[in-house]
């Protein structure tokens, strides 16, 4: 046992005092800001390249912005729709109702919560598993299997017809707690009578209701069912004034143009085997809904795929550690934007450990609209990012991310399944290709906010 010794430290402390580099670098560090201090400018300046020679010939408008809320994988994937809307019916602005996904993925992840609980009643509470469940049972966060989960059952809403409202979702937190509050105190509730051998049928259709009831406090019930029909006017980009009747199910399929049977995850975690199916057990939102799956490749197959798709004028959603290395004023994102080696703060770990350390995992989604490819190799040097914090993020909400930061820090993409090579498309069809079973606590199964 190697317990801290006073004396080690005073001849520490004298050590470093004569160190003149590090006295400097302490000066400094003490009289502001470590990532406005250690800003490497010159970097910045060569990365700030806002030319990208492969890109989506229309990106999406206006800049989204998710607030305070953990939504990002719902405005990534509605930021990538609101496109195939824009062209269909000629609109120079768009947006998709994010708050209407966001009140049926609440409602949803809520119901799959009971069901977990009571799926593993018999479990020890402190065990691992049912202390995960239980430490944010209605997280904001999601994965693009979820959305098209909520898309299949739901379908989609132009915002116009169910907008955001303050302090429900755009700034979730306090009412998130409260839902939160409520549900471990049915989780007891649930185990309590499990553990006598008691029918909770009745218990769990009440214990909906309330959450219902709860959920309808903050945030109003979708006046449209999913195949009902609604009356939407709206402007074109030359000024006619136009009105659309169809249904949210119709409208997610003919006008945002998704077919939720195409779209596949690709993800890069060098802890496995390249070329293998992941699973992460026990995620997920809706009941019967889509297993989190993914196929682990290699960054070169990320990155040919996402070149792929710009060429042919399609927007990339991807999962990403983010705000590491990431400049929010300048938009750029680059694994050496900060000169941490001035101060000998040297990062070591690999991709794989860090994983496994717990210091990388997927926290953000956004989209990737363009590429610049190199001309000698081919292969792109950079790319531009379409975030969802606003104008005031970046440069008008847009990004410039280095190949770099995209093979450390970049963990996923989805793709649709007949983008792919054969052999890598016929994983996720294939009978007998047994996944890679991963826990819900696995970084991997880290929900994008």
């Amino acid at each position: 046992m190697a317990s801290i010794d006073i004396n080690n430290l005073n001849s520490w402390d004298k050590e470093f005092k004569t160190d003149l580099s590090h006295q400097l670098a302490s000066t400094v560090l003490k009289n502001d800001d470590a990532n406005t201090i250690l800003l490497n400018r010159s970097r910045l300046l060569e990365q700030d390249l806002r030319v990208f020679n492969t890109a989506i010939s229309t990106p999406g408008a206006p800049v989204t912005n998710q607030r305070s809320s953990g939504r990002c994988w719902l405005f990534a994937a509605t930021n990538q729709l609101r496109i195939n809307v824009a062209a269909e019916l000629n609109l120079k602005e768009f947006e998709l109702s994010q708050a209407y996904l966001f009140f049926y993925d609440k409602l949803e992840k809520a119901n799959y919560f009971l069901d977990q609980i009571i799926d593993t009643h018999e479990e020890e509470i402190g065990s691992r598993l049912v202390d995960y469940l239980l430490t944010d049972p209605t997280s904001d966060g999601g994965q693009y299997s979820m959305l098209l989960n909520l898309v299949k059952k739901y379908g989609l809403l132009p915002k116009d017809l169910y907008n955001d409202l303050p302090f429900s979702t755009t700034s979730s937190r306090t009412w998130n707690g409260l839902l939160k509050t409520k549900l471990r105190e049915f989780a007891e509730e649930l185990r309590n009578e499990l553990s006598q051998g008691k029918d909770v049928t009745k218990l769990r259709a009440e214990l909906q209701k309330e959450i219902f009831r709860l959920m309808s406090l903050f945030m109003d019930f979708p006046r449209f069912k999913p195949d009902e029909e609604f009356t939407w006017s709206y402007e074109d980009k030359d000024g006619k004034v136009h009105t659309l009747k169809t249904t949210p199910l119709e409208f997610a399929s003919k006008y945002a143009k998704l077919d939720t049977k195409k779209p596949v995850s690709l993800i890069n975690d060098p802890r496995h085997p390249y070329g293998k199916l992941i699973e992460i057990e026990r995620l997920g939102n809706v009941l019967g809904g889509d297993k989190v799956i993914y196929l682990n490749v290699d960054n070169k197959v990320l990155a040919d795929l996402v070149v792929k798709r710009l060429k042919n004028n399609k927007t990339i959603f991807f999962g990403s550690h983010t705000p590491k290395f990431m400049d929010r004023k300048f938009g750029i994102m680059d694994v050496q934007l900060w000169n941490l080696p001035a101060i000998k703060y040297d990062l070591k770990q690999e991709k794989a450990s860090r994983i496994r350390y717990g210091e990388s995992l997927m926290t953000h989604a956004m989209l990737i609209t363009g590429a610049h490819i190199d001309e000698n190799t081919q292969q792109p040097v950079r790319y531009r990012v379409e975030n969802s914090w606003g104008k005031d993020s970046g440069k008008d909400g847009m990004y410039v991310m280095t190949q770099e930061y995209f093979e450390e820090y970049c963990f996923q993409i989805v793709v649709d399944i007949d983008e792919l090579p054969k052999e890598l498309a016929a994983k996720f069809t294939s009978k007998v290709e047994n996944p890679i079973l991963l826990p819900i606590w696995d970084p991997m199964g880290a929900l994008a906010q």
